[in-house]
C-alpha cells in the first residue's frame, strides 16, 4: 500500500529554512546535517533532513527556481494553543490571512512558503 514517506520544502537558503521548520515542528535536524550547518560545510546542492528516515520526515531542499508562493500543496500545522501564535512570530513566520470562522490562519515561512496554522480553540460558533 502506498504511504507518505516525506515532505519536501524547497528554498534558496535551506539551512535557515531548516532551522525554522525544525523549531516550529519540534523535529530535530539530522546530526550530520546539523554539524554541516554549524561548520558551514553544507553543500549548495545538499538537502537537510528533519526527523528520522524510518518515519515520516521532512527534507528542506535547495532550489534555484521556486514556484510562486501559495502553490498547489501546503502544510497544515496544528497548534496547541494561543501561545503557539506567539512562537510563530518569534520564529519569523509572517501572518498573511485569517479565516473569518477562526479555523486557521495563513502564514509564510522566511522564504515565503505559505502554510496554515490550524487554530481550533479560536473557532467561532456556527449559527444555530
Amino acid at each position: 500500500m502506498p504511504h507518505l514517506e516525506a515532505i519536501t520544502i524547497h528554498g534558496q537558503r535551506p539551512a535557515e529554512l531548516a532551522r525554522f521548520w525544525s523549531d516550529l515542528l519540534d523535529l530535530p535536524i539530522d546530526p550530520s546535517d546539523a554539524a554541516a550547518i554549524e561548520e558551514g560545510t553544507l553543500g549548495a546542492s545538499e538537502a537537510v533532513l528533519l526527523g528520522r528516515r524510518d518515519s515520516l520526515h521532512v527534507w528542506v531542499s535547495p532550489a534555484d527556481e521556486l514556484a510562486p508562493p501559495g502553490g498547489r500543496v501546503h502544510l497544515d500545522v496544528a497548534l496547541d494553543g494561543p501561545q503557539d501564535l506567539e512562537r510563530l512570530a518569534a520564529l519569523g513566520a509572517e501572518p498573511r490571512w485569517a479565516d473569518p470562522a477562526g479555523r486557521w490562519r495563513v502564514y509564510a515561512d522566511p522564504e515565503g512558503n505559505l502554510f496554515c496554522a490550524v487554530t481550533p480553540w479560536d473557532r467561532k460558533p456556527t449559527s444555530p
